[in-house]
């Protein structure tokens, strides 16, 4: 049983990373005949449409909770409403790899978070050590890329480094307070509230005329919708239960590379010069933290139902 539950985590792990990495390209795609937020807001709804079939097929059946709905309704806004428009936002202002980088600080925050509000994880030297070794991985990868100069690049950088703290703050929250929100259906109203908030922010602020759409184009969005949104973050709030939520954060240390390569195969994009030796650096510290991090993942649990009690 252990052995199964350690191998759907590594498994999830590896998928996160390898469709993450790759919605970076999706994303790019999209945006080349869509509004940035109009192609967010799009991506959720398709996203939420998924996410209730789902959910319909396996018969879940929900019975209203004020606290857990309000709960919900702060993971949205902290997860996908807001955290999506600033690094929307911030690709205007700096470069991808700029934004890789300022957003690579969430291990950081998580690290700090969770040794304040998580009395399981643990503030070791081999994790900070584990976290910084990749970090600096990604500076050697991106550095001709990390030019700095106008107020747009300083706000650019700061509106990124914003929703990495809050995408950090909702993954300690999940871990603290979500462990018996079923993994599907806590992406639900999350998403359908980034939805809302995005194609109104959209409506108020981008030019809906210039909006076409091509092959091309659909097949991005769906990819974001279903792969990028409903299955990932499905993955995503099922190994938060399970594993380290510092360990789980560094997916945004990979996903820079996956990115670089599909950019690489798919437009003919180069390398970065120091693409080996910061690919080299990052999962040195990743195989660090969870040698040494303690971040080894938990067996599964199965949570009883309301009024039984529970298992030994």
């Amino acid at each position: 049983m252990l052995g199964n539950s350690r191998f759907r985590i590594l498994a999830g792990y590896i998928l996160v990373c390898l469709i993450w990495g790759t919605t970076w390209l999706a994303i790019k795609v999209s945006i080349f005949t869509l509004p940035p937020f109009f192609s967010a807001g799009v991506r959720f709804v398709i996203a939420s449409l998924v996410i209730l079939a789902i959910l319909k097929i396996r018969n879940f059946k929900y019975h209203f909770d004020l606290k857990q709905t309000v709960f919900l309704l702060l993971v949205g806004l902290g997860s996908f409403s807001v955290p999506y428009g600033l690094v929307y936002w911030a690709e205007g202002r700096i470069t991808s790899g700029l934004t890789a980088v300022t957003f690579a600080v969430m291990p950081f925050f998580a690290a700090i978070l969770s040794k304040v509000f998580l009395k399981d994880e643990k503030f070791t030297f081999w994790k900070v050590f584990g976290i910084t070794l990749g970090f600096f991985g990604l500076i050697v990868i991106f550095w001709n890329d990390l030019s700095i100069g106008s107020i747009g690049t300083i706000e650019g950088i700061l509106a990124s480094v914003l929703s990495a703290f809050m995408n950090a703050a909702v993954a300690v929250a999940v871990k603290k307070h979500g462990g018996d929100i079923d993994p599907i259906f806590i992406n639900l109203i999350p998403m359908a509230l980034g939805a809302v908030t995005l194609l109104a922010t959209s409506y108020f602020v981008e030019d809906w005329s210039t909006i076409q759409l091509n092959v091309s184009t659909i097949i991005a969005i769906l990819y974001l919708a279903i792969f990028g949104s409903a299955v990932a973050f499905g993955i995503y709030f099922y190994l938060l239960k399970h594993m380290s939520v510092v360990l789980l954060s560094m997916t945004s240390f990979i996903t820079p590379l996956l990115a670089i390569t599909s950019g690489a195969v798919f437009l003919s994009e180069k390398f970065p010069s120091g693409t080996l030796v910061g690919s080299a650096m990052i999962l040195g510290g990743i195989l660090l933290m969870n040698l040494y991090g303690g971040g080894k993942p938990k067996p599964d649990v199965v949570m009883p139902e309301r009024g039984e009690a529970p298992s030994k």
